[in-house]
């Protein structure tokens, strides 16, 4: 998923920091069993030796499983229903591996050991400090790591009977709440990132549509319209392609302008741009080129089919009506239509068989249709002989 999709995409944040704490927590794994594995060598000469085989076991079935778990949502596709699923099964997941760690002080406890039980502090406490940056991105996920593993161990210090062990408690006790709040600091950043990369997705979004657009009938522009016809005609895939272009300007538009004001030319504008846009198919592009002049790129469309939607749409047209103040408005629409085949003809040969088409049009008394083919052959179908070939066609 790229940026500019970011803004309107449900969730998205929540599904980046998804992204971010399964691919952190791959490393996180192997870490995990690599200490597991030096406990087990400090602890084996003080502790009993079975139990430490069997918690070993366990710490490795769970890691396996969080690694199936892992690979599971690289091939998920997210949703938000889904983003919920895979927030439980990864904060799960954590709360299982801690509450293994958390079984060591619990069961495994070196309590004739000062020294043993440094080792146990060293390592538990390291790896909860590495799981800060792992687990930090997901809501939930850190506490129920650190918590299940270091609240055993305060727990299992604190009636040893000495000073020494009491203090211990109290400073993994510390050490957890610092670890939190660091945890929620960093949490609280990387939603403040991934918000601030939304809001800057959508800017550029909307700056990029402002600079492609007529902001008056929210029509590709001129220079947009120019780049799109450019890159359909020199398409090599889509060789021998037919597509079509309809060029349309409007009749009697300065009347409207003149009596009604450009109040009155805006809302007409606006209403022949809500037909052109009733007229594309997904794959096709309406401008605005010109005050009053509108153009359409039909890809993968034959000439006769380019006939029909010009037909409609000059019909549509002349059936429209504006009112505005008092006062009703209508034009009409001379149109021209090429016709050529992409990595054939050019984008130049294209508009300029479609605009000497649309000044036929003009030419012929308006409110009609003329063809031509990007070729150079010049083809003429009055209003008449269309609807005629239409209806034959249909």
């Amino acid at each position: 998923m790229t940026l500019t999709d970011a803004a309107d995409t449900p969730d998205w944040t929540g599904s980046q920091q998804l992204w971010f704490a399964f691919q952190n927590s791959i490393l996180s794994l192997a870490a995990s069993v690599f200490c597991a594995f030096v406990i087990v060598v400090l602890l084996w000469p003080v502790v009993d030796n079975r139990g430490l085989i069997v918690w070993l076991g366990a710490i490795s079935v769970v890691t396996m499983l969080r690694l199936v778990l892992q690979q599971r949502f690289e091939l998920a596709k997210l949703t938000p229903g889904s983003c919920r699923y895979w927030h439980r099964y990864f904060v799960g997941s954590a709360f299982a591996s801690g509450c293994i760690w958390g079984a060591l002080p619990i069961f495994l406890f070196p309590a004739d050991s000062i020294l043993h039980q440094a080792y146990m502090t060293f390592v538990l406490g390291g790896i909860c400090a590495g799981a800060v940056s792992v687990y930090s991105p997901l809501r939930g996920a850190f506490p129920a790591f650190a918590v299940p593993v270091l609240v055993p161990y305060a727990l299992a210090m604190w009636p040893t009977g000495n000073n020494e062990g009491s203090l211990m408690s109290v400073l993994v006790g510390l050490f957890l709440l610092i670890l939190l709040r660091s945890s929620r600091q960093s949490q609280k950043i990387v939603e403040d990132v991934l918000e601030l990369q939304v809001k800057n997705a959508g800017l550029t979004r909307a700056l990029h549509h402002r600079a492609t657009h007529d902001s008056l009938v929210g029509l590709v522009n001129h220079g947009e319209f120019n780049r799109r016809l450019k890159r359909l005609a020199s398409e090599q895939r889509l060789e021998g392609h037919e597509y079509s272009l309809i060029f349309l300007d409007l009749d009697l538009f300065k009347e409207v302008n003149d009596t009604g004001g450009h109040a009155a030319g805006d809302l007409v504008l606006q209403s022949v741009a809500d037909i052109l846009k009733r007229s594309l198919r997904s794959d096709d592009t309406a401008a605005r080129v010109g005050g009053d002049e509108f153009a359409l790129l039909l890809n993968s469309c034959p000439h006769q089919r380019a006939l029909e939607i010009a037909e409609t749409i000059r019909r549509d047209i002349a059936d429209m009506h504006v009112d505005y103040d008092g006062g009703t408005y209508a034009v009409r629409a001379s149109i021209g239509v090429s016709y050529g085949k992409t990595g054939v003809h050019s984008a130049d040969g294209m508009l300029k068989a479609a605009d000497v088409a649309c000044y036929s049009a003009k030419e012929k008394g308006r409110d009609r249709i003329c063809s031509n083919a990007a070729s150079g052959q010049f083809q003429t179908t009055d209003r008449f002989e269309l609807t005629q070939s239409i209806s034959l066609n249909s």
